[in-house]
């Protein structure tokens, strides 16, 4: 099953502890590291969500990028790592 926009946003909200108002400013173009700013306890987190909800390994997966491939990693990347 793939997770939607919205769902990979709600997830977020739940790891980083933010509101309604913060998920709503997030876009499927947001940056995970660098618009968000998750943190790698709140990426270890979301990885486990992912992980329970959706059946996808965040961790391996974030360990296959590049540097700039993980510093442009975005909402729409994760949503679309459900769908694989």
């Amino acid at each position: 099953m793939a997770a939607s926009h919205q769902e990979i946003v709600e997830l977020l909200r739940q790891v980083t502890g933010e509101d309604d108002d913060w998920a709503a400013g997030v876009t499927p173009s947001t940056r995970v590291d660098t618009d968000l700013f998750i943190d790698s306890l709140e990426i270890v987190e979301l990885g486990a969500r992912m992980r329970d909800v959706y059946g996808v390994d965040l961790p391996s997966y974030i360990g296959g990028l590049d540097l700039q491939q993980l510093i442009d990693l975005t909402v729409a990347d994760l949503a679309e790592l459900t769908a694989a």
